[in-house]
């Protein structure tokens, strides 16, 4: 790998940024099928509202990207594999990380209203 330099003169690849850019891609993601099509997918739960995905596969598997003509760009995600993360993170398969005191107000509030 050539390395390259910032404007600032520091080597844009060394081992400590690469590290932590693999990190960032692929730690905490657990391999899920979508329940409806069966691509394969790596999911991350950062809290309950946010989701990372990582496709292994092709989109254009997916049934609602195919009816799309594989234009996977066009849509955020697919709503059925949506629904298969909402299920795997209830059942446990895919880990929620702890919440904070404020996180668990803000739910408690919420419910509330």
């Amino acid at each position: 790998m050539t390395s390259t330099v910032t404007m600032f003169g520091e080597p844009v690849t060394r081992p400590d940024t690469v590290a932590d850019r693999e990190g960032f891609l692929t730690d905490g993601y657990t391999p899920l099928s979508c329940g409806t099509c069966g691509v394969d997918v790596q999911v991350r739960k950062n809290s309950r509202e946010q989701t990372s995905i990582q496709w292994c596969g092709a989109a254009a598997r997916c049934e609602v990207f195919a009816a799309d003509g594989g234009a996977s760009a066009l849509r955020a995600t697919c709503p059925r594999l949506m629904e298969s993360i909402a299920r795997a993170a209830k059942l446990g398969t895919i880990p929620l990380p702890a919440e904070s005191a404020t996180d668990t107000a803000e739910t408690e509030e919420r419910q509330k209203k």
